[in-house]
């Protein structure tokens, strides 16, 4: 196992046992209580979404054309729980996995992720993405395992009061983006010149090939979500409107009120990307990575910006060689983008 600069921290020891013979299903009706039961297990009281601490939102999900759960059963009971979440037609997040502690390292994970797939190509989906937290690699191993490409690291994305009962960090934790493409016809894009081979390196490993041909105009747009519990906000960048720097630091301010991570996403079809992301890094927005299908079925180049000094940069677990270099190349692109 590789790790970073890191550390001093122990990720729990799982000691993988014979393979256990469950059955991998879709979710129904009367699985919620099993589920939440699962979470209780895993993350005590600290899980972000309360919701999930309700049976009747799982019983919900299981009539939902959004949410797809996919749960281990075993001599009657659930398991182990794996979440599909649809952002759109094009792509899907996968995530919220939990498994009882007791049938932890018997290969339930994998199964449930071959399902999962399998759901979502099914769906026809454009790719999937999964956000490892980056407490340990677990999670990062299972998805390359599963073919999934790394391409982003956030760093402040998991909220300081979230923690596993192994684990806890004081301060707001990293997540790595993966990425498991169904759709790798070439495109066109416009990439900035200070990223440039960091992201055609992804392009390459994802086995997208870029051509050049004329890239239609977009439509012009920018946009601003928040996720108040906990505490992100995103800015959306559809090429450069009018009034671009007054409409920016609009959005901007209004993020850094109630947001301690704020992360711009530029779309990589933006004529005028190498003006725009020369803007933000004055403004000390630095790398994240490169996001595939993200908005609308486009690719999206994610810088990031932190509005809080509590953010753990030193002890992020990485699997990959890769994982290590990323978190290298983006703690230096934050001290480049400080000086100028």
């Amino acid at each position: 196992m590789n790790q970073n600069i890191i550390t001093n921290i122990r990720s729990p020891i799982v000691y993988k046992q014979k393979s256990l013979d469950a059955v991998i299903r879709d979710i129904k009706e009367g699985d919620g209580k099993d589920i939440v039961e699962l979470f209780k297990e895993n993350y005590g009281d600290t899980y972000y979404k309360k919701s999930f601490y309700d049976p009747k939102t799982w019983d919900e999900m299981a009539k939902s054309n959004k949410y797809y759960p996919i749960v281990a059963e075993y001599k009657g009971k659930v398991i182990g729980q794996f979440l599909l979440t649809l952002n759109d037609e094009y792509n899907g997040e996968i995530g919220a996995v939990v498994v009882h502690p007791d049938f932890k390292g018997r290969g339930l994970m994998n199964k449930m992720f071959n399902y999962l797939i399998q759901k979502a190509e099914s769906l026809g989906l454009w790719a999937i993405y999964g956000e490892a937290i980056m407490f340990h690699p677990f999670s990062q191993k299972a998805n390359l395992k599963h073919g999934m490409i790394e391409s982003a690291l956030q760093l402040g994305e998991v909220a300081s009061f979230i923690a596993q009962k192994e684990i806890k960090f004081e301060k707001r934790t990293a997540t790595l983006v993966g990425y498991k493409l169904f759709k790798t016809d070439a495109r066109s894009l416009y990439i900035p010149k200070i990223y440039e081979k960091i992201i055609k390196e992804r392009y390459k490993k994802a086995g997208i090939k870029l051509k050049k041909t004329v890239i239609k105009p977009i439509k012009k747009n920018l946009d601003l979500w928040e996720n108040r519990l906990l505490k992100v906000a995103g800015i959306v960048i559809d090429g450069k409107i009018k009034n671009f720097s007054n409409r920016f630091n609009l959005l901007f301010s209004k993020a850094k009120i109630n947001s301690e991570m704020i992360y711009a996403d530029i779309n990589l079809e933006t004529k005028e990307i190498n003006e725009i992301v020369k803007f933000l890094n004055k403004k000390r927005f630095f790398y994240s990575g490169v996001l595939f299908y993200r908005y609308g079925g486009k690719d999206y180049l994610r810088l990031q910006f932190e509005n809080t000094h509590n953010v753990e940069e030193k002890y992020n677990v990485c699997f990959s060689e890769y994982c290590i270099f990323l978190s290298k190349f983006v703690i230096n692109d934050k001290r480049r983008v400080s000086r100028l």
